[in-house]
């Protein structure tokens, strides 16, 4: 079953001077498997609607459900909890443990499950994200790279085997490399266990690779839902609410008014890197 959202609306600080509507009458569903990317400038309302994925903030009108628990119930929430797993922006500052093993195994643990059963989920988890149990496990969280910090925030998380893992901007302060190899740890884990994603970006060209379909914000509405070709497809109004383009948008935009007559509005950069070789290649 999905996560359906209806009606959501959320405001901060309700019935004081300092009431501020976040959300405003937000309907959407996140389908099993799928990879949901969601955009929007800041102050959009993409960090304050995730949150409510997992119970984290409840709606101030509407209703979400996943898998068909209402979190509006308090005694549903750990229930709803183990199927979704958030992961914030600095997931390394989530560590707290003495070592890796007992942070990665603390939600494990918090599910009930018994030391053997978490101990199985810590090697699991960790193999996952790639870091060997072996070398790991009885380190320091505090001992690792920031990469490693990363990936054992992330482990903490894979440990409860989520259903539906959210990820609020994923890749923030990582070098090329590290995000890279996060979005593949990502993709991988939807191809090979099924797991639905929901990914905050601010990265036009990770959602524009990665998302079956795109949720666009703006100003606490859900302004656009679609394919990131119908998304991109509409880039003046994405520009004109503060949103950039995939590289591969802004070059074919960039070509055409040097004369070059691509006719396909590329959001992907390797389907035009095909067309541009092609098109050298039948030129010579």
């Amino acid at each position: 079953m999905p996560i359906v959202i209806e009606q959501l609306s959320h405001t901060y600080l309700p019935g004081s001077a300092l009431a501020y509507p976040a959300l405003s009458d937000i309907t959407l569903t996140v389908s099993d498997g799928e990879f949901l990317g969601v955009i929007g400038h800041t102050g959009s309302g993409k960090s304050t609607l995730i949150q409510h994925f997992n119970g984290l903030l409840l709606p101030t009108s509407g209703s979400v459900h996943v898998d068909g628990l209402d979190t509006r119930e308090k005694k549903l929430r750990k229930q709803i909890r183990s199927l979704v797993g958030m992961v914030f922006q600095y997931p390394e500052y989530q560590l707290f443990e003495e070592t890796v093993e007992r942070d990665v195994a603390f939600g494990p643990k918090n599910m009930g499950l018994d030391d053997a059963e978490a101990a199985t989920r810590v090697s699991e988890a960790l193999c996952l994200v790639g870091l060997d149990p072996a070398e790991f496990a009885e380190k320091s969280p505090f001992e690792l790279s920031g990469g490693e910090k990363r990936r054992a925030a992330l482990a903490g998380i894979l440990a409860m085997r989520p259903k539906y893992l959210v990820l609020d901007e994923p890749m923030a302060c990582l070098d090329p490399r590290g995000r890279r190899e996060i979005l593949a740890l990502i993709e991988s884990l939807r191809r090979d266990f099924g797991t639905g994603i929901v990914m905050v970006s601010h990265s036009m060209d990770d959602v524009a690779m990665y998302a079956d379909r795109i949720a666009v914000l703006d100003k606490g509405s859900l302004y656009l839902v679609g394919s990131p070709e119908e998304v991109f497809s509409r880039g003046a109004e994405l520009i004109e609410m503060g949103l950039n383009l995939p590289q591969a948008t802004q070059l074919v935009r960039a070509l055409r008014k040097r004369g070059v007559p691509i006719e396909h509005d590329y959001f992907r950069m390797d389907e035009l890197t095909k067309e541009l070789v092609g098109r050298w290649r039948h030129e010579r």
